[in-house]
């Protein structure tokens, strides 16, 4: 069975758990929209109907528990918080108002608390954004481009679009980050390859403002029926067209997250090294349900049961315990053993294999290169040489990436 063939799989080496953890926290397992690529409601994986609708108080006691342990335990220095869904803001207000609190007076005065909230902003109001201020709390807002794309995608039930109510919500939040009263909120778009990613940008940048924007690859994995060369290409023109319009933009306090990523560890010894150790790691980030069990990355439920129903759970089990199961034993040794190709790739440092659901096939588990690996070394091989046309050491990139396949 396939489940025996995991425990065949190369041990992860040990290793000490990381000073940073971060938890995708599912508030509200329900939504007000019906977007044609979610992975949480439409990938396959329908857990959540047994899961209660919000999160309970019992599940926020857990989490506290759960954190003060892994401080204690192992030196956990760095916890980030974000709230998700389906729809966060579903949650009634008071009880969310209720849960930050708590969070902020148990955890924040024993390490670096942050909190944040991904939302479709739909919901957004003078009184959401007040809560926003009150906790310091981070907004990220989903949008898939100009009012003809995102309409398509990010749709009610009923299939009508929603950039209307979403550019309502992000507007307010403009207009409380230019007060000074939250930070500015950031963009979150899926890729799409039948649309353009420099309209999108565009857009992004002369209609919403926004300064913080990163771009998702559709969440496919060997196995998914668009798993095709002509959908890969699609997506690396569209990531490439934003490269090459952040590029020409020219502005320094525009910040894309996946090319920041590429760039840095091109620029700097130490976060080359970093990116080596720690990209992709699953021991930094763990998700929450509303009823209080541990999975791994949210984004990779619909791969397989075992990595939505591990039976951990907040309150009940510990980092400790997560770390020694064998869903995050199996997680790791995919880490330290790389698909063959990956082992000898130029941009090993800077990919680390991927995003790991992006390697999943049921025959190979995650023994296979990204789905998109053609796609991520165009992008890295774009950004580099942008970086070498604007005077950057092409010697010192060969040494950064060199090294990491030293020892």
């Amino acid at each position: 069975m396939h489940s025996e063939a995991v425990l065949e799989q190369p041990q992860a080496r040990s290793r000490p758990a990381p000073d940073s953890v971060a938890f995708v926290f599912k508030i509200a397992e329900r939504c007000n929209l019906a977007c044609s690529y979610c992975y949480f409601f439409f990938g396959g994986d329908e857990s959540y109907k047994q899961h209660p609708p919000f999160v309970l108080p019992s599940t926020i006691d857990g989490l506290i528990a759960f954190v003060l342990g892994s401080i204690e335990d192992h030196g956990i220095r760095n916890v980030r918080i974000g709230f998700h869904g389906g729809e966060p803001l579903l949650l009634k207000k008071a009880r969310f108002d209720e849960m930050c609190e708590r969070l902020t007076e148990a955890i924040g005065t024993r390490c670096n608390l942050s909190l944040s909230v991904q939302t479709n902003g739909v919901l957004v109001d003078s009184e959401w954004v007040a809560l926003f201020q009150k906790y310091g709390i981070h907004a990220g807002i989903s949008f898939d481009g100009p009012p003809e794309f995102h309409n398509t995608t990010r749709i009610t039930k009923k299939g009508r679009g929603t950039y209307a109510e979403t550019r309502r919500g992000w507007d307010m939040l403009m207009e409380a980050s230019r007060e000074g009263r939250v930070p500015a909120p950031g963009v979150l778009c899926v890729v799409d390859p039948q649309q353009s990613g420099a309209a999108t940008f565009r857009h992004l940048i002369e209609e919403l403002g926004a300064l913080h924007m990163d771009f998702l690859l559709p969440d496919v994995t060997h196995d998914s029926p668009d798993a095709n060369e002509e959908f890969v290409k699609g997506c690396g023109d569209y990531l490439i067209e934003i490269c090459h319009s952040w590029f020409d933009l020219g502005r320094s306090d525009v910040h894309v997250r996946f090319i920041d990523h590429v760039m840095g560890p091109l620029l700097d010894d130490g976060l080359m090294r970093l990116s080596a150790a720690t990209k992709n790691d699953p021991r930094s980030i763990f998700t929450i349900s509303s009823n209080g069990e541990i999975s791994p990355d949210d984004a990779m439920r619909p791969l397989a049961p075992r990595f939505r129903e591990a039976g951990l759970r907040v309150g009940h089990d510990t980092l400790g315990d997560v770390l020694a199961h064998d869903v995050w034993r199996e997680l790791m040794a995919s880490q330290d053993a790389l698909a063959a190709p990956c082992q000898t790739c130029t941009w090993k440092g800077i990919c680390n294999g991927g995003v790991r659901q992006h390697r999943f096939s049921e025959h190979n588990g995650f023994d296979n290169p990204s789905l998109y690996c053609s796609t991520l070394k165009r992008i890295y091989a774009y950004i580099a040489t942008q970086l070498i046309r604007g005077g950057c050491s092409v010697d010192e990139f060969e040494k950064r990436l060199a090294s990491c396949f030293a020892g």
